[in-house]
């Protein structure tokens, strides 16, 4: 089991998450990346909070609540890293 630390705020690990998300991650996968416990709350906490903010979107575009669904970054996304860069 991957270590606690669900206390990341999200502009911690932002960076990190939309740079992973280049090429399509499912929900595990980018909350093992970042190593937070899989669970409905990192889930809203990251994953969620980057699809609402616009800065990824999920591929899969016509099954939105999949669990098979990946997440990729958007312009917005793009946008970011090249500014912060």
């Amino acid at each position: 089991m991957l270590p606690q630390t669900d206390t990341l705020p999200l502009e911690d690990v932002k960076k990190e998450i939309l740079e992973f998300c280049l090429e399509p991650h499912g929900r595990e996968d980018i909350l093992e990346f970042i190593k937070v416990e899989l669970n409905p709350n990192n889930y809203s906490k990251y994953v969620t909070q980057l699809v609402k903010q616009r800065f990824i979107t999920s591929a899969l575009l016509g099954s939105r609540s999949s669990t098979k669904q990946k997440y990729v970054i958007t312009q917005k996304g793009l946008n970011y890293l090249k500014a912060i860069a």
